[in-house]
């Protein structure tokens, strides 16, 4: 049984070898590779220590990690065009449905990944499946509701009802800015600083309060307030057409 380099080890690489070990394939039995397990401690330890550059570099090969197993989850849940319209979508919102839980102050998910990162990511994979099925069920019986009773009661609760169940599934701003996070994750782990970052996917994706961020991060609602609004302001100067 082949014994794992000790993270301090890793740690102490330079940003290109240690970029160059984790090029290498953890599935392929390669025992330079870096394991899920020890990629996401090294990822920690960079963000306690506050090396920004290798903490964003950790976490964009993460994220790819976590695509791949999403992609694989999608297709053998069939997640796709059931419950989501395209793999590359139904991927993106499962890494980010796991993101926003590693990232969770009480580091529960962060402590069971660092041991077990392919269990984590099952059993959050199939909490997002669950919660797709519980959104897509109360959807339809919405939707049957809308049919039921007489002409006029219908008439005047339509528009009421329809404005509720597009504000309860379409948010038109909160959904814009989804998609595009979600197609763009590992350009907004460069652009962003961690702070910014984390304060985007807890507010937006995790539909933490401002209140819940600051002591999740241990500063104050007006340090959430600004990382807020500098954080969309590089998204806006990044993305804009």
């Amino acid at each position: 049984m082949q014994t794992q380099e000790h993270d301090s080890i890793l740690e102490a690489l330079s940003d290109q070898a240690l970029s160059a070990r984790l090029r290498l394939k953890p599935l392929e039995g390669n025992p330079l590779a870096v394991s899920d397990e020890q990629l996401f401690r090294l990822f920690r330890l960079a963000r306690s220590a506050g090396n920004e550059h290798r903490r964003n570099s950790l976490a964009a090969n993460i994220n790819q990690r976590l695509l791949t197993r999403a992609r694989g989850f999608a297709r053998k849940n069939k997640l796709v065009p059931n419950l989501i319209g395209d793999l590359q979508q139904a991927s993106s919102e499962i890494a980010m449905f796991i993101w926003v839980r590693l990232l969770d102050p009480d580091k529960t998910d962060a402590a069971f990944a660092e041991k077990a990162f392919g269990k984590l990511f099952e059993h959050r994979a199939i909490d997002f499946l669950r919660s797709l099925r519980v959104a897509q069920r109360e959807k339809e019986v919405s939707l049957d509701d809308d049919g039921r009773g007489d002409d006029e009661d219908n008439s005047s609760s339509m528009v009421g009802a329809n404005d509720v169940l597009q504000d309860n599934v379409t948010p038109e701003i909160l959904a814009a800015r989804k998609q595009l996070f979600d197609r763009t994750n590992g350009r907004l782990l460069e652009i962003l600083a961690p702070k910014e970052y984390e304060t985007y996917v807890m507010l937006y994706v995790g539909d933490y309060q401002v209140q819940e961020i600051a002591q999740a991060l241990n500063v104050s609602v007006k340090s959430i307030n600004n990382y807020k609004n500098s954080a969309l302001a590089k998204i806006e100067k990044e993305f804009k057409q």
